[in-house]
């Protein structure tokens, strides 16, 4: 651009000095019959046409290269003007441009956000879960009583079990804890494996009957330990023969499975 405004200016400038040129001579063509006439000669008219043709000759010419100049110069100016005006359009069509990709970084910088936010909101819910796996709470508690020396389950007993296999099934992170117990009737060491009979007994029942994974079980017979009731009197002793079963679950955060606390107790007759 910078060269052409250089070029435009250089183009003016010859302009200006062949219209002085020629003026020059106009005022020489207009003055010489002058001086002729004043100076007491005659000039003929093919005196004077010899005289003025070369000189209108080169007039002409002159206004030729200056009708050229001119007219190169309209051309240059339309040139620039279009050059210009492309030169803002492309440069309107960039900033468009520019606009529009900073919208759509500006949003993919949200969405960015927004993902990261989630992530950490969902690591947090991670590490809550990963805290609390070891940190099981008894939500279910199950009794079942036996007869003396005895470690068969009777009807209703299996109903219990049954029951109990049927809540454990919709969890995805329990234990089930089984302890055996028996009363004082009897050698204490013949008391520990009845107890731990009876604890067999039950385990056996859920995992053939209930169908609850043998690894989701720990179990104990404990003998005479433990008692729930003085071994004094018949009722007493009616209630330490027994199985406790206890359901344990993660405190998981609240998206987790909850079920109730629920306490039962078999009223087993026993002879």
């Amino acid at each position: 651009m910078l060269v052409t405004k250089v070029r435009l200016s250089r183009i003016a400038r010859e302009i200006k000095h062949m219209n002085a040129k020629t003026s020059a001579r106009l005022i020489t063509l207009g003055v010489v019959p002058l001086l002729l006439l004043s100076t007491g000669c005659i000039a003929t008219r093919k005196f004077v046409r010899n005289q003025t043709e070369p000189l209108q000759s080169h007039i002409t010419k002159v206004d030729q290269k200056v009708d050229q100049k001119t007219a190169q110069l309209d051309q240059d100016i339309r040139s620039l003007d279009e050059k210009t005006e492309a030169g803002i359009s492309a440069a309107q069509s960039s900033a468009d441009k520019a606009n529009q990709a900073a919208g759509q970084a500006d949003q993919h910088a949200q969405e960015a956000r927004q993902v990261a936010e989630k992530g950490v909101a969902e690591a947090g819910i991670a590490q809550q879960t990963a805290d609390n796996l070891d940190n099981y709470q008894p939500t279910q508690h199950v009794s079942v009583l036996f007869r003396l020396n005895q470690a068969t389950l009777t009807d209703a007993d299996k109903q219990q079990l049954d029951q109990l296999a049927q809540t454990v099934s919709s969890l995805k992170h329990y234990v089930i804890q089984v302890q055996g117990y028996t009363d004082t009737t009897g050698p204490k060491e013949y008391n520990l494996q009845l107890s731990q009979k009876r604890a067999d007994a039950v385990i056996r029942y859920l995992t053939s009957n209930g169908k609850v994974p043998l690894v989701r079980i720990y179990s104990m017979g404990y003998g005479e330990a433990d008692p729930v009731a003085p071994n004094t009197s018949l009722k007493g002793r009616k209630l330490n023969r027994r199985v406790d079963l206890t359901v344990l679950v993660p405190q998981l955060p609240a998206t987790a499975e909850q079920m109730p606390t629920q306490s039962q107790t078999s009223s087993n007759m026993n002879q």
